[in-house]
């Protein structure tokens, strides 16, 4: 009777036992976090590839866009100041750009006035002015393309002249000067279509000569020309880009 009793606690025993091992395992597998699925060694391989394309992807664009603005960008251009001529000078300016935003410039001109001489009320021939001179200077441009957008700079100035005496005039001779300063100026200038280059601005311009020349007398042409002290100037610029 005991015999059967123990076998029947044994059985019960190890039927608990064992309920219990399945519900502790069921329960320990709903605990376990899922395995996070492996990743193939080639594709790692292809995303560490890749990185380093994305992240050196803004330098291409920046060097690409570089590139486009060196294609476009016009080195050189020639006009002309049709507004000097008014006061009988006649110029050709060349610029030449070695880097974006930065111009030589270099302005030769040819200068033939006649001179007007006031007196008593009434303009007498005084004879006429002819020189060459020439102007260096440098110019900021705020465009990319070449000598376009607004621009500021500095430029040297120097011409000589010789004052012919007027026609007739008995023991008269031909006397001459030079004329050396400096000036600033200011303006704007565009590129249209292929090249072609219209600008304007203006400045101040101080000027000294080698001699003393009173200019109230004179005409408004030889005055501009002869005078020297601080004045104005304006500039009117038409021609090509390339």
């Amino acid at each position: 009777m005991r015999r059967h009793s123990l076998v029947r606690f044994m059985v019960s025993g190890l039927t608990l036992v064992t309920a219990i091992g399945i519900s502790t395992a069921a329960l320990a597998d709903e605990k376990a976090p899922a395995k996070p699925a492996k990743t193939s060694t080639t594709a790692a391989k292809i995303d560490e590839g890749a990185a380093p394309v994305n992240a050196t992807r803004p330098e291409a664009d920046k060097v690409d866009d570089a590139k486009a603005t060196e294609s476009t960008h016009k080195k050189i251009s020639i006009a002309i100041n049709p507004l000097a001529v008014a006061i009988g000078r006649y110029s050709i300016q060349g610029e030449y750009l070695p880097a974006v935003h930065h111009a030589i410039t270099l302005n030769p001109n040819f200068t033939s006035a006649p001179v007007k001489v006031t007196v008593n009320g009434k303009e007498v021939d005084g004879g006429s002015l002819t020189g060459f001179g020439g102007e260096l200077g440098y110019r900021f441009y705020t465009g990319t393309q070449g000598p376009n957008g607004f621009f500021v700079g500095p430029s040297l100035l120097f011409s000589s002249f010789s004052q012919s005496a007027p026609s007739g005039a008995t023991n008269a001779s031909s006397d001459s000067f030079t004329s050396v300063g400096g000036a600033i100026d200011i303006g704007g200038q565009g590129i249209i279509g292929p090249g072609i280059v219209l600008g304007g601005g203006f400045g101040l311009q101080y000027t000294t000569t080698s001699k003393d020349i009173a200019t109230e007398n004179l005409n408004l042409a030889s005055a501009v020309i002869a005078g020297g002290g601080i004045r104005p100037r304006f500039l009117v610029h038409a021609g090509y880009a390339f």
